[in-house]
């Protein structure tokens, strides 16, 4: 950790991205073991799998560590697998995401991961599939050929554009809601050429589509759901929490797949019945679990004593929001920092104190809670009371669950809690 304050908090800022870990060096550098027992999960699920049972749905709050761990199910069974990890966002806009450009993505990824590790497939099959992406996506020749000649990178040309460039996205969905069966063959075609060629199953797991609105995710998952089941290989899916509180969306999704939505739990600071009470203990693992994940972040001597505590049960043990309220505390010290600084006073014992903390919260909440409306605060009302709502399935409920404004913890069956600063809302407003 750097020795200069304001080093240190910048240092201590760009740790505390909102983002998953996913590169061997945030990894090493960062990542604290959680749910690892999932993983093994996730492995005999792949290794019990059929033609009939080899796509499965992950869901689970956003910011619980899904992605994260899936990036490391990824990184450790690469050796037997040929593992494909990416985020749909990565490449298509999200408001643009279907389901058929997200078969279109896998196939692209596939082939991304052969050419990165320069599996050798037939040069005739190469370069027929080479030929079939410039072709469905309309890249004429002209345009590439040059570069093509000094080591163009189709794959990463075609990524770009995915992303970038809405005429390509509606060229392949009016070529493939033609032709539908093109796209699956190619698909599996490409995924067996690849597979044959390095000698290992295929798993594909898509990332950040837990975090399309729940309007999308049931246009992909309910009505568009059998296309998504084509490939002929492993394939994990991320869908949002709320997803899954959708009965009737449920049992289709299980129904489909021959496979139970597998759920990632959030970590409870308390158990249930207890979180409401005066004076009340958290649980400890959890606890520790969250000061943990913040101190591999962030150096001890930037916090003030019991300031870790405050942040871990302020975030209801969604690791996310631990991270989004520790960064935040980071960047109002980083401005009260060079205010000392232009003033000549003295920095060195500059903290993220409670009064830090208290302003970050406070700034945190009121973004939080500027957009609910009255039906939102009778639902969170009662949900608070009875650690449940009225009815789990109305759509103003669903939307609070998949904002994180409702946290979902499970114990034997499914409980429900107030994010702690909606919590500190109500009070306030002196509704609970």
């Amino acid at each position: 950790m750097a020795t200069n304050r304001i080093e240190a908090f910048q240092q201590a800022f760009r740790n505390l991205q909102l983002q998953p870990l996913v590169t061997p060096e945030e990894t090493a550098n960062l990542r604290v073991p959680y749910g690892d027992n999932f993983i093994e999960e996730l492995e005999q699920l792949v290794l019990d799998c059929s033609d009939y049972t080899n796509q499965l749905i992950f869901a689970g709050h956003r910011g619980c560590g899904k992605s994260t761990l899936l990036a490391e199910f990824a990184r450790q069974f690469d050796g037997n697998y040929l593992t494909i990890f990416f985020s749909i966002s990565d490449l298509i806009e999200t408001t643009a995401i279907n389901h058929i450009n997200i078969l279109f993505a896998i196939a692209l990824q596939i082939m991304a991961k052969a050419e990165e590790e320069k599996i050798e497939i037939e040069p005739d099959k190469k370069e027929r599939f080479f030929n079939w992406f410039k072709d469905r996506t309309q890249i004429e020749e002209s345009k590439i050929g040059a570069e093509l000649e000094a080591g163009f990178d189709l794959l990463g040309f075609l990524k770009s554009k995915l992303k970038a460039e809405a005429t390509i996205r509606e060229v392949i969905e009016t070529k493939f809601s033609r032709n539908f069966q093109d796209l699956i063959d190619t698909l599996n075609l490409i995924a067996t050429e690849v597979s044959l060629a390095c000698k290992k199953d295929i798993v594909v797991i898509i990332d950040d589509l837990d975090k399309l609105d729940l309007e999308a995710i049931e246009k992909i998952f309910k009505k568009n759901i059998k296309a998504l089941l084509q490939p002929n290989f492993f394939v994990i899916y991320t869908i949002p929490i709320a997803t899954i509180r959708d009965g009737v969306l449920k049992k289709h999704i299980e129904d489909e797949t021959s496979n139970r939505i597998f759920v990632m739990p959030v970590l409870k600071t308390y158990r249930k019945g207890e979180s409401h009470k005066d004076n009340t203990q958290p649980v400890d693992a959890t606890i520790n679990k969250l000061q943990e994940i913040l101190r591999k972040r962030i150096d001890k001597t930037l916090l003030a004593d019991d300031v870790l505590l405050e942040i871990a049960l302020a975030s209801g043990g969604v690791i996310r929001e631990l991270v989004r309220i520790t960064q935040k505390c980071c960047s109002l010290v980083l401005v009260q920092l060079r205010q000392k600084v232009k003033k000549l006073e003295p920095i060195d014992n500059v903290q993220i104190d409670k009064l830090i903390l208290q302003e970050a919260l406070d700034i945190l909440r009121n973004d939080m809670t500027i957009t609910l409306s009255k039906t939102d605060r009778e639902i969170l009302q009662e949900t608070y009371t009875n650690y449940r709502p009225d009815d789990p399935k109305q759509q103003e409920f669903l939307d609070l669950l998949h904002n994180v404004y409702v946290i979902e913890y499970k114990n034997t069956e499914s409980w429900y809690d107030l994010h702690p600063l909606v919590i500190e809302q109500l009070k306030l407003e002196e509704l609970i």
